[in-house]
């Protein structure tokens, strides 16, 4: 693997970024969806109209959609996974942005080089 140091400020920081990401918090991939329900007990308040809210991770494993319930107590840190995520993800983003100008500048330099013998 090549040195860092031919890459540009920018992408170091950018891949820097997203290591501390990756390697200091807990990232999950997912999405948070707040759903409204009734229970079905007589005399509940959500059959006058006043659904129960919950909120619930969308995300697959193993390829499958799944919905997980998330209680209350771990709903701060259920939202602040999924905010790395898509932190991390954005980041990853921009790292192929940058090596995709490379690969283009690359194939503006070959074509100016001709091979011998042509």
């Amino acid at each position: 693997m090549r040195h860092r140091g031919h890459l540009s400020a920018k992408e170091r920081e950018c891949r820097s970024r997203l290591a501390r990401i990756a390697h200091d918090k807990p990232l999950l991939k997912g999405g948070l969806v707040t759903m409204s329900r009734t229970c079905g007990r007589k005399g509940c308040k959500c059959n006058r109209g006043e659904k129960h809210v919950s909120l619930y991770l969308a995300a697959k494993a193993g390829g499958k959609p799944m919905m997980i319930f998330i209680p209350p107590v771990l709903e701060e840190e259920v939202r602040a996974a999924v905010k790395t995520y898509k932190d991390a993800a954005a980041g990853l983003e921009e790292v192929s942005r940058f090596v995709l100008e490379r690969l283009q500048e690359k194939k503006a330099r070959a074509r100016t080089v001709r091979k011998p013998g042509r």
